[in-house]
C-alpha cells in the first residue's frame, strides 16, 4: 500500500474563467461590482476582468483566488479550491433546501463519523503494531476517511447557507477559530517552532537528529 499524491478534480484548468464568471454573476458583496470597480480592487483593468470572464485570458491561481474572493461568493471559492485539488467541490444547491435541513445532515454525518471512529478505536486496540495491514483493515481505514470527508462537506454546506441566508461570511469562522487555537496553543504558529518540536520529540523517543 502506498500514498497517492495525484490531484483529484472534476474541473479542467481551462474552466477557470467559468468559475470567475459564476463568481461575478453571483456576487455577494452587498453591491454590484462592475468590470471597472472589480478591476480597481484587483489592481487590474476593466478589460482584464472582461477577458478573464469571457475566456480570453487565463489568470494565475493567485489572481483567480483574488477575483472570486472579491466577488464574495463562497461556492466559487470552493470550486476554485477543488480545481487545484485542495477541497471537494460544492454540494448541488438543490440538495441544500434550507439551513435546518443542512444542519440535520451535519448531525447525521457527525454520527456516522463517531461510529467509524469507535470502530477504528476498537480495531487499533486489538491490533499488534508489528502486523502488516490486511486488505480488510485498509478498507476500514478508507471508509473512516471517506466519512470524515463527508463531514467536511457537511460543515462547509452549513457555512455556505449561513452566508447565503444570513450574510455570515465563512471567513469569520476561520478567523475566530485561529484566534482561539492560538490562545490555547494547539496550533503551530511558526515553522521553525515545528522543526524544534519535532527534534525534541525525536530526542524523547531516543532517536537522532541531523
Amino acid at each position: 500500500m502506498g500514498n497517492n499524491s495525484t490531484t483529484i478534480s472534476l474541473y479542467s484548468r481551462s474552466r477557470i474563467h467559468d468559475i470567475c464568471e459564476y463568481a461575478y454573476q453571483n456576487q455577494r458583496t452587498g453591491e454590484q461590482l462592475t468590470y471597472e470597480s472589480l478591476g480597481k480592487r484587483l489592481g487590474r483593468s476593466a478589460r482584464w476582468v472582461s477577458d478573464v470572464i469571457n475566456g480570453r485570458a487565463t489568470p494565475s491561481r493567485e489572481d483567480a483566488e483574488a477575483f472570486v474572493k472579491e466577488c464574495g461568493n463562497h461556492r466559487s471559492v470552493r470550486m476554485l479550491k477543488h480545481l487545484f485539488g485542495d477541497a471537494p467541490p460544492p454540494t448541488d444547491p438543490r440538495l441544500m433546501v434550507n439551513l435546518t435541513a443542512t444542519l440535520y445532515n451535519l448531525i447525521k454525518q457527525c454520527q456516522d463519523v463517531i461510529h467509524e471512529a469507535q470502530a477504528l478505536i476498537e480495531w487499533e486496540r486489538k491490533r499488534r503494531p508489528w502486523d502488516s495491514l490486511s486488505t480488510d483493515e485498509e478498507s476500514l481505514l478508507k471508509e473512516a476517511g471517506k466519512q470524515i470527508e463527508d463531514l467536511f462537506q457537511a460543515c462547509d454546506d452549513v457555512h455556505i447557507l449561513m452566508d447565503e441566508r444570513y450574510g455570515i461570511d465563512p471567513a469569520i469562522h476561520q478567523h475566530n477559530w485561529l484566534l482561539e487555537a492560538r490562545d490555547l496553543e494547539i496550533v503551530i504558529t511558526d515553522p521553525r517552532e515545528l522543526m524544534r518540536r519535532e527534534r525534541q520529540e525525536m530526542l524523547f523517543a531516543g532517536g537522532r537528529t541531523q
